[in-house]
């Protein structure tokens, strides 16, 4: 917010509507996910995960956006399951351990420098999950760093997982991976 003496030199629409342009800019959609990542974030008991799981052999749900539901209801119904499970067993539970629950689905995703096949492009996810500290290592071995040795055994049982990926988030790259999973798609927030 300005100050003042800011607001002198402003020409005299900005003096006027400036506070009514700063409060309707800050209600947009991607502003208010910029403030609640921002949240998440910021709490100092809770720790943020990156997860990124491609999938095979999926047969679509119906003819429009068939793959895409395919992909989010393997995502949820399946990934999330063992990710709550892991955290704890008790299904009461679920909704106290997984905090928060971000996910995106992407399809034939290319760039100038790598074009991609389309039949052969995966369907995957990109997600952010927030679960508290303490919990943290049923996720993460505090050894090694690496993914709970228990819940990648569980991940690779599951038979339309490809590859999955699951990493605390990098505090330097948190706006970084916040607006690569974004690229202005539809996308579930915090369900």
């Amino acid at each position: 917010m300005k100050n003042c003496k800011e607001l002198q030199n402003e020409s005299e629409f900005n003096q006027r509507y400036e506070l009514e342009i700063l409060q309707k800019s800050s209600r947009k959609q991607t502003n208010l996910r910029k403030q609640e990542f921002d949240w998440l974030i910021q709490n100092p008991d809770w720790i943020t995960l990156t997860v990124t799981v491609t999938f095979k052999n999926l047969v679509p749900f119906q003819l429009n956006n068939g793959m895409r539901l395919a992909t989010e209801y393997e995502y949820e119904k399946y990934v999330l399951t063992k990710i709550k499970k892991r955290l704890t067993r008790l299904q009461k539970y679920w909704n106290k351990v997984l905090i928060a629950e971000f996910s995106v689905y992407e399809f034939d995703q290319t760039s100038f420098f790598r074009k991609s096949d389309t039949p052969k492009t995966p369907h995957h996810v990109h997600g952010i999950i927030t679960i508290p500290r303490e919990k943290m290592n049923r996720i993460i071995d505090p050894e090694t760093g690496k993914l709970h040795t228990r819940l990648e055994k569980d991940l690779r049982s599951l038979k339309k997982v490809s590859t999955f990926l699951i990493e605390p988030l990098r505090l330097e790259a948190t706006h970084s991976w916040f607006h690569y999973m974004l690229k202005d798609k539809n996308s579930h927030y915090f369900q």
